[in-house]
C-alpha cells in the first residue's frame, strides 16, 4: 500500500512539471509576437514639392496628304511623252512642280491648225485694213456731196463685217492655241506621282486618268476626339506631339490646325486634323510617308505650381483616396483630392501642403497611426526589408 502511495505522488508531480514546462515555453513566444507587432513599419519618403504638370491624352490615327489629285487627259491622241523637261521620266517617287509639264500628247495636227488660223488672223487684218480705207474714202465723198449715201453705208457695213470677221479669226485662232496647249499635260501642285496609269505610246482621250500625285508637306494626321474635350482645343493654339511608329524617338512637334464642325452622333466623337511639317533626311528623302501609323498626344490641361506626388501613393480607401503622411516616426492617412494625371504623377488639389513628408514606397503596409522607420530616400530603386 505504501509503495503504490510513493508511485502516485511520483505521476502527479511529473504531470505538474511537465505543465509548467509547456507554460514556460509559451511564453517566449508569445511575448515575441507582441514585440513583432510593435515593430515600425519599413518605408521610403518624400517631400511634397510644387511643379508643372500637364494632363495629356493620346489619340491614334493614320497619316495621309491633304491633297490628293488624279492628272488626267484633256485633249484627244496618243501619250507621246512621259518625262520632265530634263528627260527623267515620270513615275513612281518623281517629284515635281507645280505647272511643270509631266506629260506630252502627241500634237502635229494641232500646231498645223494652230498655224492655219494664225495666216487666216493674218489675212482678216489685211482686208480689214482695206474695208477700213474704202470706209474713209466714201465717206469723205460723199461729205463732198460726190458719193451717195448707198455707197457710203455699202463701206462702211463692209469694214464692220471685217471687224467681225478678224474677231472670228482671233478667237478661231485662241481656240486652236488652247487645243494644243491641253497636249501638254502640267503638274497642277507640288508633289510626288503616287500612281502612273498609262505608258507612252498609249491612246487617251479626255478625262484619262494618266497620274496621281500627293502632297507630301504637310501631311495630315485626322484623330478622332470626344466631345467634352472640344472647348479645351484651340486651332493654331493647342500644342500636339506627333509619334510614330518608324521613329519612336522622335517627337514631331505641331499644333491643332482645324477642327471639323459636327459630333459623330454614334461615337460621340469630333474629327480634329494635325498638321505636321514633313522634313527631309540627309539623303534628301522625306522623313514620313502617308499610311503611317502615328499617335498624337495632345495637352488638355496644364497647372503652374501644382502639387504633385507619385500616383502609386495615393491609396483608396473604400470611398477615400489617400496618401500616408509622416509625422515625426508616425504614420497619418491624409485624404486627398486629385487633380490632373501626367505619366506616373498626379495632381494633389487638396489635403496636402507643400513640404510634408509622404510615403512613396510600404504605403501598402501601413495604416493611420502606425510607426515607421525610413530606410531610403525614395530615389533609391533597392526593395524594402520585409
Amino acid at each position: 500500500m505504501k509503495t503504490h502511495t510513493m508511485w502516485m505522488a511520483a505521476a502527479v508531480l511529473a504531470a505538474g512539471l511537465t505543465a509548467g514546462c509547456s507554460r514556460a515555453e509559451k511564453k517566449p513566444g508569445a511575448s515575441g509576437a507582441v514585440a513583432k507587432e510593435m515593430l515600425p513599419v519599413a518605408v521610403r519618403t518624400a517631400t511634397v514639392d510644387p511643379g508643372s504638370i500637364s494632363e495629356k491624352l493620346q489619340f491614334p490615327g493614320e497619316l495621309e496628304s491633304p491633297l490628293s489629285v488624279q492628272v488626267s487627259a484633256k485633249a484627244q491622241g496618243r501619250l507621246g511623252k512621259l518625262e520632265l523637261k530634263d528627260e527623267t521620266e515620270v513615275t513612281e517617287g518623281v517629284e515635281v512642280k507645280q505647272g511643270e509639264v509631266i506629260a506630252e500628247i502627241e500634237h502635229r495636227d494641232l500646231e498645223a491648225q494652230l498655224a492655219l488660223t494664225e495666216a487666216q488672223v493674218r489675212q482678216t487684218e489685211t482686208e480689214l485694213a482695206d474695208k477700213e480705207r474704202e470706209r474713209r474714202r466714201l465717206e469723205a465723198l460723199f461729205a463732198e456731196e460726190v458719193a451717195t449715201e448707198q455707197a457710203r453705208d455699202a463701206a462702211v457695213a463692209a469694214h464692220e463685217g471685217a471687224q467681225a470677221a478678224l474677231e472670228q479669226a482671233r478667237a478661231q485662232q485662241e481656240l486652236a492655241r488652247v487645243n494644243l496647249e491641253e497636249s501638254f499635260i502640267r503638274a497642277p501642285m507640288d508633289g510626288v506621282v503616287a500612281e502612273r496609269y498609262v505608258d507612252p505610246g498609249s491612246m487617251v482621250g479626255a478625262s484619262t486618268p494618266i497620274v496621281r500625285l500627293v502632297q507630301m508637306s504637310p501631311l495630315r494626321l485626322m484623330v478622332s476626339v470626344p466631345a467634352r474635350m472640344l472647348p479645351v482645343l484651340r486651332p493654331d493654339e493647342t500644342p500636339v506631339e506627333v509619334r510614330t511608329d518608324v521613329y519612336p524617338d522622335r517627337v514631331f512637334d505641331c499644333v491643332v490646325s482645324r477642327i471639323f464642325p459636327t459630333v459623330d452622333p454614334a461615337t460621340r466623337t469630333a474629327q480634329v486634323e494635325i498638321l505636321l511639317d514633313n522634313e527631309r533626311d540627309a539623303s534628301g528623302h522625306r522623313l514620313l510617308r502617308p499610311g503611317m501609323y502615328a499617335t498624337a498626344e495632345i495637352r488638355t490641361a496644364m497647372r503652374e505650381s501644382a502639387l504633385m506626388v507619385p500616383a502609386s501613393s495615393v491609396v483608396r480607401v473604400l470611398d477615400r483616396q489617400v496618401v500616408f503622411v509622416v509625422e515625426g516616426d508616425t504614420a497619418r492617412a491624409a485624404t486627398v483630392k486629385t487633380g490632373i494625371r501626367s505619366g506616373d504623377q498626379v495632381e494633389i488639389v487638396e489635403g496636402l501642403a507643400a513640404g510634408d513628408e509622404y510615403v512613396v514606397m510600404g504605403q501598402n503596409k501601413l495604416t493611420d497611426g502606425v510607426g515607421v522607420e525610413r530606410v531610403k530616400d525614395a530615389a533609391a530603386g533597392d526593395p524594402l526589408p520585409e
